[in-house]
């Protein structure tokens, strides 16, 4: 049974957003060192963990119920997706960068601003919110910036 154009679209742009923010935060983690990690390398093991397939890492990095969801969103479009859509997403993400602009810090909490652009199209503004908790750095949210 053929899928409807409009669910695969949803699919490839989905996995490029997930490939994208892969690309940009390449870091290997190991086992038994996230409580060394700092929040960018949180956030960075998050996308890594996430693109990889590999939610229930992803999931540890995460201290909501908000960024479960997020996380469910990547997981359904992994399970979907197929070889052909993931050759286009990658091909779209060769062309992808991402800026970090901005690090807020209030006591345990950190803010990172970061921008993901592609060329001929207009930058999408993002915000992850980080808190320390038991000596680790834990995902509260991510969301766009308006």
């Amino acid at each position: 049974m053929k899928r409807p154009i409009k669910h695969n679209i949803i699919i490839i742009l989905t996995l490029f957003v997930v490939m994208f923010a892969v690309s940009i935060f390449k870091t290997c983690t190991g086992k038994g060192k996230q409580a060394e990690l700092g929040p960018e390398a949180t956030l960075e093991a998050f996308y890594s963990n996430l693109c990889a397939g590999e939610f229930t890492k992803a999931e540890e990095l995460c201290d909501t119920l908000q960024m479960s969801g997020y996380i469910g969103i990547f997981k359904q479009a992994w399970n979907e997706a197929d070889s052909t859509v993931c050759a286009i997403a990658s091909a779209i993400l060769s062309e992808m960068t991402v800026t970090v602009t901005e690090t807020e810090r209030d006591g345990q909490t950190r803010t990172i601003f970061y921008k993901i652009s592609h060329s001929g199209s207009s930058e999408k503004g993002k915000i992850a919110t980080l808190k320390k908790e038991e000596g680790e750095w834990k995902i509260e949210r991510i969301t766009d910036r308006l």
